[in-house]
């Protein structure tokens, strides 16, 4: 058994997962936490969770933690770098993997591996998921931020022919700003502002609004012909066979998917776009696998 783990800025999700039923969630546990809190508050909060996870197996059959994190963080070591984009600022300079060990109690070799969120996202799709047929892939998540990663034969990839610095696209340019302010939250919140002087929270909101279709229908197709003009000159060079997308924004899959294969016809794309079925579990399954060290040895 191993636990994956996914930490974000307002939640932690554990899960178990058998190793050789790797498309089978045994058990999930998860805790709001915001990231912005005091540093005892969040370590004692994720370890509880993790270690409510592991009362309910054997420990002996634990075989390791892997843990999907936004960053940036250092994941080989497991540390919070002292700038860290106004994330986790409490916990700069904690050594997250020896902080877990200790408090739970678990041998100094024990694997406790971690990993780019956006990432195990991917990582996920591509061992059981959307992307389990495709050799070559993008994985996106469309939420509080803009994630994504390039897949090779189900490893992300973060140089080579077609792929961003890093293999992450949130921070190129994209009209008067970068590609995260347009395809993200913000982006929503800001648009129709723009449009009507009113305020949202989310996609969420937009969602449930009645009486304003044709602003409604206005946002999601600019943001559905944003998205694939970004996108569409790194589909072509990375030579992805399919994009999947997650996040929360993906929820609204059906406001947006007809002008999103629309706008892909008149692109030089014709490779599916698929919503993630998986949704956080990928990400979830994907931390799971960096326990393997034949996999691990090849990120």
């Amino acid at each position: 058994m191993v636990l994956g783990v996914d930490i974000g800025g307002s939640h932690i999700t554990v899960a178990i997962i058998q190793e050789n039923h790797k498309d089978q969630i045994q058990q999930l546990f998860t805790m709001k936490i915001d990231h912005k809190d005091d540093q005892n508050l969040i370590l004692e909060s994720w370890i509880s969770t993790m270690d409510l996870a592991i009362d309910h197996l054997d420990i002996k059959k634990l075989k390791g933690i892997g843990i999907a994190m936004p960053g940036p963080f250092d994941y080989k070591n497991g540390v919070f770098p002292d700038k860290g984009e106004h994330k986790f600022e409490t916990l700069y300079n904690i050594n997250l993997k020896n902080t877990i060990r200790e408090q739970l109690k678990l041998d100094p070799s024990f694997p406790i591996r971690f990993y780019n969120d956006a990432a195990c996202f991917g990582i996920g799709e591509a061992w059981t998921g959307e992307l389990m047929t495709f050799k070559k892939s993008i994985a996106i998540t469309l939420g509080t931020g803009f994630g994504a990663t390039f897949i090779d034969k189900g490893i992300p990839v973060t140089s080579g022919e077609g792929v961003p610095l890093h293999g992450e696209l949130y921070h190129l340019p994209f009209g008067d700003d970068i590609a995260d302010t347009h395809f993200s939250t913000q982006w929503f919140q800001r648009r129709y502002n723009e449009l009507t002087g009113d305020e949202i929270q989310g996609v969420k909101d937009l969602v449930k609004l009645k009486n304003i279709d044709q602003i409604k229908n206005q946002i999601f197709n600019e943001f559905a012909e944003n998205l694939i003009l970004f996108l569409a000159p790194w589909i072509v060079d990375f030579k992805a066979e399919a994009v999947v997308v997650g996040g929360n924004i993906s929820n609204a899959w059906s406001f947006f998917e007809t002008q999103l294969k629309k706008a892909k016809s008149t692109s030089n794309t014709r490779m599916p776009i698929i919503k993630s079925k998986l949704q956080e579990n990928a990400a979830l399954l994907g931390a799971a696998r960096l326990i393997d060290n034949s996999f691990y040895s090849r990120l």
